[in-house]
């Protein structure tokens, strides 16, 4: 995965809390927005780590469950 050769690691950590706050199904829009942080990139990586999570179907017994990724990518917008 290339992600951390093309964005820096805080705009990363950004995105895994985005993908974290739409599977709890939290309201995080006013802190990304006192973060100004371009929410199309967050929203972009996210939906790259979440294709790769799809692309190498995470063994259950060492990751992440398929029936917690499927709502996640559910839920995200998908790419422009």
């Amino acid at each position: 995965m290339d992600l951390i050769l093309i964005y820096p690691p805080y705009m990363i950590a950004l995105a895994c809390i985005y993908i974290a706050s739409v599977l709890k199904d939290k309201d995080t829009t006013s802190w990304f927005e006192e973060l100004r942080v371009d929410m199309n990139i967050v929203k972009n990586i996210s939906m790259e780590i979440l294709d790769f999570y799809d692309t190498y179907k995470i063994d259950p017994q060492r990751g992440l469950q398929e029936d917690k990724i499927i709502p996640v990518m559910n839920k995200l917008p998908s790419k422009a």
